[in-house]
């Protein structure tokens, strides 16, 4: 975690969208649409717990529409070294509730990294409101099923956010503008770092020589991807690798060809 204290906010039709065009879902959560999502997150000095509480706006388009709370909290240990004490207690007095995801393995990892529970004042109502035992248990599933996806988009963030040279910053100051609201008697804006992602930036070639005894190989095309070095990670912008002199790798497009005899070739 990259400080004690941070707010996340995203529009969540975009989220989901991307959550459905990866088929990690069958359907489009329409009901995603025009909402915003925030995590507040107050995390340990040395960044390896956190909890995290939901709130999200429906889809009004002023600014005062009403915020909801989930009634769950988002345990993160990295670690995953979770009190097992409190997991033996009833769900509505305190337990840990677990979550997996049977679609994909790297997602359930990622989840055995956090744990939900009922916040303390919703606890006590739902002991009390919750009498039926099916109930119940639609409740702790809707519950889990509204901020689950919530844990691996938090985690790339958060990997983004800490991997060198993903990211570029950009300290933004008010202090000029500041100077005019408050002399109109208007409340100051806040300073900021305005960060932007590198995953779309380019590099020329990096390598044209021999590094390892052997030849070098063809110019071509290397995708950005995550790099980690011990313990640190950083972002590998992409870039063109190798030698043009031996060539030029334009595409890596097989054409399979399909011939009967007799008939023209075809190609797929």
């Amino acid at each position: 975690m990259p400080a004690q204290h941070m707010w996340i906010e995203w529009n969540d039709e975009a989220h989901m969208r991307v959550i459905h065009e990866t088929q990690s879902t069958a359907d489009f959560d329409a009901a995603a649409m025009g909402r915003r999502v925030g995590i507040l997150l107050q995390s340990s000095a040395n960044g390896l717990t956190a909890v995290g509480r939901t709130f999200w706006t429906g889809s009004g388009a002023d600014e005062i529409s009403d915020v909801t709370l989930s009634p769950l909290e988002m345990h993160i240990y990295l670690r995953g070294e979770f009190p097992d004490a409190a997991r033996t207690h009833d769900v509505f007095s305190g337990g840990f509730i677990d979550a997996t995801y049977s679609g994909n393995p790297a997602t359930t990892e990622l989840l055995n990294h956090v744990r939900f529970r009922f916040d303390e004042s919703w606890a006590g109502y739902y002991r009390e409101a919750a009498r039926n035992a099916d109930f119940k248990r639609r409740l702790i599933v809707d519950s889990i099923d509204s901020i689950a996806w919530d844990a691996p988009f938090l985690f790339a963030f958060l990997l983004l956010l800490s991997a060198k040279d993903a990211t570029r910053s950009i300290a933004v100051s008010r202090a000029a503008i500041n100077r005019k609201r408050s002399a109109n008697g208007r409340a100051p804006l806040l300073d900021h770092i305005e960060v932007n992602a590198s995953l779309d930036a380019v590099s020329s070639a990096d390598s044209t020589g021999d590094l390892s005894g052997r030849q070098s190989p063809r110019l071509h095309h290397v995708r950005g991807h995550l790099v980690r070095r011990e313990h640190r990670v950083f972002w590998r912008v992409p870039h063109l690798r190798g030698n043009a002199a031996q060539g030029m790798v334009r595409s890596r497009t097989v054409c399979l060809a399909f011939a009967r005899k007799g008939d023209p070739e075809r190609r797929v």
